[in-house]
């Protein structure tokens, strides 16, 4: 059988869904996890591996073969945006937006950090 695409690469377990060997992609997953799924003639257990034009997958005794369709326009494959951090605050745990001495939080740090004298 032959699945003719018209993007760079399909995900595997999408891939498994749209020829009808699985119903959901969610089945698709399970089968790629419980090694039923062979890419290029080696079991493959990246749910997502990218599959392109020219790879054959084999599945449930069927062979797949992928093309690209000569006369569209490969379109890149969608890419998730990055989140976007609330009012473009750094990441925390990269060590950078450290507050400056002067906050609140510098301030109580400092407080807890002082001797009390055990009579106070």
């Amino acid at each position: 059988m032959e699945f003719v695409i018209n993007t760079e690469y399909v995900e595997l377990c999408n891939l498994l869904k749209l020829v009808d060997l699985a119903d959901s992609g969610g089945r698709g997953k399970a089968m790629v996890a419980e090694g039923l799924v062979k890419v290029d003639g080696a079991f493959e257990l990246r749910k997502t591996a990218k599959i392109k034009p020219g790879q054959l997958i084999e599945c449930e005794g069927k062979r797949i073969l992928i093309s690209i369709d000569p006369n569209a326009e490969i379109k890149p494959p969608k890419v998730k945006a990055p989140k976007v951090r609330g009012k473009g605050q750094p990441n925390r745990r990269s060590g950078a937006g450290v507050k400056p001495a002067g906050t609140k939080a510098a301030k109580k740090a400092s407080k807890s950090t002082e001797k009390k004298s055990p009579w106070h």
